[in-house]
């Protein structure tokens, strides 16, 4: 679950680097040998739990306050050897094709750190983008809250974007910010349309973590080598779209363009994607390659 009033794991200041791990689903009890009957004994295991995420943090990152920014750069991910895809069997499913799969399955899959690869069935060679699929913040709600629905606190994104080399940006809802990450990826396709990814815990993440004093940002944005990607979340994928595309042309502006000169281009150049459609809280991502300026 995750609380705004769960104490921190871990004090740090901005520009601090932090190593870290982070576990599968269901305290990391997925294992090659689990099969889809026994995810019933499972979640008995945890009949407290709000949502199957094992999520590491809070981390409290010192002089960050509501209005501000933490930057969060994804410097290393190294996922562990196991991942699985899981289909969640009726009533639970959510996937978008769940009343032709009710009954629900598991597929294993060996992880191939050195070749970052992974096979499916014999002839299927898929490669490994890893990412996590949470990372967020405290959200200005009071109490527990699943860890499965994201909003502009970050959260459960499932944004495959966020590879190594990109650079987060979350708002500040609370003192410390109070970061926390998990549900790790060993590679997802946008929409995570059967409801998993291949997911899998992180044996070695390095993440740091910069404030930016009064950024006042609606909802996330990510920033890579080459591309502006901003959110948007909502209860349809209309209005996700509409909040995604509304932060790239606020964005934009910011970067020295007219309102309706970003409105245009947002049209022209921008791709609008379904980050996922499954998590109760749909998102939307909408990406632009970064501006070219004349001299």
């Amino acid at each position: 679950m995750i609380d705004a009033a769960a104490p921190p794991v871990l004090t740090v200041n901005s520009g601090d680097e932090v190593t870290m791990s982070t576990w599968g689903h269901w305290g990391n009890r997925v294992t090659p040998e689990t099969v889809i009957g026994d995810f019933p004994r499972i979640r008995e295991e945890f009949p407290e739990a709000l949502g199957p995420h094992s999520i590491t943090g809070p981390i409290h990152v010192c002089g960050a306050r509501p209005g501000d920014v933490l930057v969060v750069d994804v410097l290393e991910l190294v996922p562990a050897a196991h991942g699985f895809n899981l289909v969640v069997a009726h009533p639970r499913g959510r996937g978008v094709l769940r009343d032709r799969f009710p009954d629900g399955m598991i597929r294993h899959f060996d992880l191939d750190r050195e070749s970052m690869t992974t096979t499916l069935g014999a002839n299927v060679t898929v490669p490994l983008k890893p990412f996590l699929g949470i990372m967020g913040v405290a959200p200005a709600e009071d109490g527990p809250r699943s860890t499965v629905e994201p909003g502009p606190f970050g959260g459960n994104m499932d944004l495959s974007a966020l590879l190594v080399g990109a650079r987060l940006r979350l708002p500040v809802f609370r003192d410390g910010a109070g970061f926390y990450c998990g549900d790790g990826h060993a590679v997802q396709g946008d929409g995570e349309v059967n409801q998993t990814a291949i997911e899998t815990g992180m044996d070695h993440v390095r993440l740091r973590f910069t404030v930016e004093r009064g950024a006042r940002l609606r909802t996330p944005r990510v920033e890579t080598a080459d591309h502006f990607i901003s959110t948007g979340f909502g209860g349809t994928l209309e209005a996700a779209a509409h909040d995604a595309v509304e932060d790239l042309v606020n964005w934009l502006v910011d970067e020295g363009l007219s309102a309706d000169e970003a409105y245009s281009l947002c049209s022209i150049a921008a791709d609008v994607r379904v980050t996922q459609m499954v998590n109760n809280i749909v998102g939307v991502h909408t990406v632009i390659e970064k501006l070219t300026r004349q001299s």
